[in-house]
């Protein structure tokens, strides 16, 4: 994580509501949820398949982020990197239901792919295809870019071993 997220700056005064999310990963990469702890540590909470969703009950002072396992590129929720869960009764109220409350609703939280540059987007889609670290340097390319590929190729054993 490049910035550091401090969770009082994200969520001001807000108390500590139950927050009732459903993590859909709206990608075709399997994604690392990870929550970012009172102490600024991430966390990783689970791994998100592509187009498989996670139910997770929170809190709304609680900071989420998502990162896609092999580049290690952050996700978005909202086109925001960090995603805060707003309370299940402010949900409520949010989308204005007529019944009354009495049964906690699940807010939809829809993880995507941000906009990534041509290289990034090659690296990513070699490192998929790409079995082994040795498989890289068989490649005709800058040691720049073999060095990248061997991390993502890396990461992505490392993510199957975890994901498993």
């Amino acid at each position: 994580m490049n910035e550091q997220y401090s969770v009082m700056d994200l969520l001001g005064n807000n108390q500590r509501q139950p927050a009732f999310i459903r993590f859909k990963n709206n990608t075709h990469y399997v994604v690392e949820i990870i929550w970012i702890n009172v102490d600024n540590k991430e966390k990783t909470y689970n791994f998100l398949a592509p187009k498989e969703f996670l139910d997770v009950n929170t809190y709304s002072t609680h900071p989420w982020i998502f990162r896609e396992c092999i580049s290690k590129s952050n996700m978005v929720v909202d086109a925001k990197e960090v995603f805060i869960a707003k309370s299940w009764i402010e949900e409520h109220r949010r989308l204005e239901f007529n019944h009354p409350i009495n049964i906690p609703l699940r807010t939809l939280v829809s993880i995507e792919m941000p906009l990534l540059d041509l290289r990034q987007l090659c690296l990513l889609k070699l490192a998929t295809i790409l079995k082994s670290k040795d498989d890289v340097t068989s490649l005709e390319i800058p040691v720049v870019l073999q060095k990248e590929l061997i991390q993502m190729v890396s990461n992505k054993e490392i993510s199957k071993i975890k994901f498993t």
